[in-house]
C-alpha cells in the first residue's frame, strides 16, 4: 500500500530586477543582434563573390570548350552556383522545423483515448 505524497511546492522566489538590470540585458541582446545580423552579411556577401568568381570560372571553361556565348554562361552559371546551394539549405532547414513540429506534437500528454484537452 503506497500512499500518494502531496506535491511540495519548492519553487526558489524569482529575484526582482532592477530596471537598470534590465536595460543593460536589453542594451546587450541588441548588441549581439546587429553583430550576428553584420556577421550574416559577410557571409552572405562572399557567397555571392564566390558564385560570381566560380560562375566566371565556369563561363571560361565552357566558353572554350563548347562555343557557349561568355557573358550569358557567366550569368546563368553564377545564378546557378548561388540559389541552388540557397534553395538546398532553405529545403533542408523547413524539413529539420517539419521533424521538430512533428516530434513535439508526439510527446503531448494524450489520455489513453487519445483525447486531447
Amino acid at each position: 500500500m503506497s500512499r500518494s505524497r502531496p506535491a511540495r511546492e519548492s519553487r526558489t522566489p524569482e529575484p526582482e530586477l532592477a530596471p537598470a538590470d534590465v536595460q543593460a540585458v536589453r542594451a546587450a541582446l541588441n548588441r549581439a543582434a546587429r553583430r550576428l545580423n553584420i556577421l550574416e552579411l559577410i557571409i552572405l556577401s562572399a557567397a555571392a563573390i564566390a558564385s560570381i568568381a566560380g560562375g566566371w570560372l565556369a563561363a571560361l571553361l565552357a566558353t572554350r570548350a563548347f562555343g557557349f556565348p561568355f557573358r550569358m554562361t557567366w550569368v546563368g552559371a553564377s545564378l546557378a552556383l548561388f540559389v541552388i546551394p540557397a534553395l538546398a539549405a532553405y529545403l533542408v532547414n523547413r524539413r529539420r522545423q517539419g521533424a521538430q513540429g512533428k516530434s513535439a506534437a508526439d510527446t503531448t500528454d494524450q489520455s489513453p483515448a487519445g483525447d486531447t484537452e
